[in-house]
């Protein structure tokens, strides 16, 4: 089942409809209230990342679910012109773009690079730490496979910083063990084709 697709802004509009629309599949699936309130909070944590999102972009959210397997999608694409959002990232208060402190950080930061059609290429580590090869099956959308995709994967990301022994690598691992969507999903996708980005969230329950 596949909910409404719900508009939303970084200001906030659409924020309430669209954690209905992951509540309202809950319901559907019968799921109980601690996995209900399980599913509701990876919503609120992926909306809340809309509203740091530098510029303006034009983002939709919406569920989907097969049994006790569910996906969040949150996509966007931008209403300024790449050079018009790297100029206001290079304006924030820092100088540039805020440091990516944090999991949901970090994929905010993914967004603002995607959107901005900054070359992501292997310049900072959490990137190419969760690279995949293109295309992904997980991926619903065929409009992505009409250009270049970039698939970024969390579980590939926790993998290679278990593995790496520096002082870095400890930080993000610190920061994984903190993250509620990293300890709650069982993925996290971030699909990456031109100036459009998706992020998608797996979780299937046990109840």
């Amino acid at each position: 089942m596949k909910s409404d697709v719900v508009k939303v802004t970084d200001a906030g509009d659409g924020t309430e409809a669209a954690l209905r629309a992951a509540s309202d599949s809950a319901r559907y699936r019968g799921l109980n209230k601690r996995d209900s309130l399980r599913l509701r909070l990876l919503a609120e944590e992926m909306l809340g990342m809309v509203r740091l999102i530098t510029g303006e972009a034009e983002a939709e959210f919406w569920a989907e679910s097969e049994g006790n397997a569910f996906e969040l999608h949150l996509t966007a694409r931008p209403l300024v012109t790449g050079k018009m959002r790297r100029e206001l990232l290079k304006t924030a208060s820092s100088g540039k773009n805020e440091a990516a402190k944090g999991f949901m950080g970090k994929m905010r930061d993914l967004f603002d690079r995607a959107l901005s059609a900054e070359d992501t290429g292997d310049r900072f580590d959490y990137y190419r730490r969760g690279l995949v090869i293109p295309a992904d099956p997980y991926l619903t959308d065929p409009t992505l496979y009409a250009t270049s995709v970039n698939i970024w994967s969390m579980a590939q990301y926790k993998a290679a910083v278990e593995q790496e022994k520096t002082a870095a690598a400890k930080e993000e691992w610190d920061e994984l063990e903190r993250s509620i969507v990293a300890n709650v999903a069982d993925e996290v996708k971030v699909a990456i084709a031109g100036d459009r980005v998706e992020m998608t969230v797996y979780k299937t329950f046990n109840s």
